[in-house]
């Protein structure tokens, strides 16, 4: 056979297949001039869920200086001893104080246009986490009134059994609104939405809520000055965000 009478021959076979798909999808009662393509639109849409928190983490740390590094941190030693048996005191556990930084550097000064050695500081750092909000002040006094000598930041945040449910109500809200998209979408083309065909999402973030500290003003609004205070102040802490992102494939059919 040569190579003209093999393509022609591969020609008419290619045909036959092709007609039999066909005859096929007329015998199985399919529409072979619907077998295409969908038409689609696709949307976004992006859900939120505040609410208020209901755990707070509290970043502190102890700063000591003296004339040789070890009596800088023999000293810090004895003042964050202190400070985590205040702690335990009022209700945080063991498991919710833990050490984030430790770091001693040393301090120079200029005398005679020479750098002097003066002595060592050391920082002591520590995260603790309240699960009772309504205690963060109260905490906040027992650091500084056990030895505490910087308040970094509050952050606060809601537990992970309840990010589960916001997270849920966060992607609920964001379908609703990518179906009102492709719904708006639709009626301004003149189709009719059949449904969705794919669905995806991005997650959810939380947006937590977090002040810091100012020496001069204190927390936020709330005078906080840096010696022990008598009483805890009073912290008032914003909504926690939480967010979800979904994209929706909408199929569509033109009007009769």
């Amino acid at each position: 056979m040569n190579n003209r009478t093999r393509w022609i021959t591969v020609f008419l076979l290619a045909g036959l297949v092709v007609s039999a798909g066909l005859a096929s999808a007329e015998f199985w009662g399919l529409d072979a001039t619907k077998i295409q393509q969908k038409k689609v639109i696709t949307v976004s849409g992006h859900g939120t869920v505040d609410t208020h928190p209901d755990e707070a983490v509290l970043r502190l740390a102890v700063l000591t200086q003296a004339e040789d590094a070890k009596n800088a941190s023999d000293e810090n030693v004895e003042k964050m001893d202190a400070v985590l048996a205040a702690l335990y005191g009022i209700g945080i556990s063991e498991d919710d104080a833990v050490t984030s930084g430790y770091r001693v550097w040393p301090q120079y000064s200029w005398r005679d246009d020479e750098r002097q050695l003066t002595g060592f500081q050391v920082r002591n750092s520590l995260t603790v986490t309240v699960m009772d909000i309504e205690k963060i002040g109260d905490v906040i006094d027992a650091a500084l009134q056990a030895g505490a000598n910087e308040i970094n930041d509050v952050t606060f945040t809601v537990s992970d059994e309840r990010q589960t449910e916001l997270r849920d109500e966060a992607i609920a809200d964001a379908v609703k609104k990518a179906k009102a998209d492709a719904v708006s979408a639709a009626k301004a083309m003149d189709v009719q939405i059949v449904g969705p065909v794919e669905i995806s999402t991005t997650g959810s973030q939380l947006s937590p809520y977090k002040m810091y500290m100012d020496y001069e003003t204190g927390y936020g609004e709330m005078a906080v000055p840096q010696m022990a205070m008598a009483a805890g102040p009073q912290i008032q802490p914003g909504d926690v965000t939480v967010s979800a992102q979904v994209t929706v494939v909408y199929e569509f059919r033109m009007n009769a």
